[in-house]
């Protein structure tokens, strides 16, 4: 063997036992399992706005549409002009 690979062996690690890797896993399951539960509240919340300002970005382009003829720069109505409303 060179070197360069006794060293790296040297580094490495021994392998954890599957007992020994589970028990690790279990106990950072947990872990991220309460704070998962801790985010929870604010996730539903950035949820809800993030619906309530699609809805609301909807109600402003229907008004702009009825007001002005302005047609939404979503892409969907592309070389579409806008109208002149009545």
């Amino acid at each position: 063997m060179n070197k360069i690979n006794v060293n790296v062996i040297k580094k490495m690690k021994p392998t954890e036992s599957p007992e020994l890797l589970i028990q690790r896993f279990t106990k950072r399951t947990m872990q991220l399992s309460q704070r998962k539960q801790e985010l929870q509240s604010a996730y539903d919340e950035y949820v809800k706005l993030e619906k309530d300002l699609t809805r609301l970005e909807g109600s402003m382009q229907a008004i702009e549409y009825v007001a002005f003829g302005k047609l939404p720069g979503d892409g969907n109505h592309n070389g579409m002009k806008d109208h002149s409303p009545k």
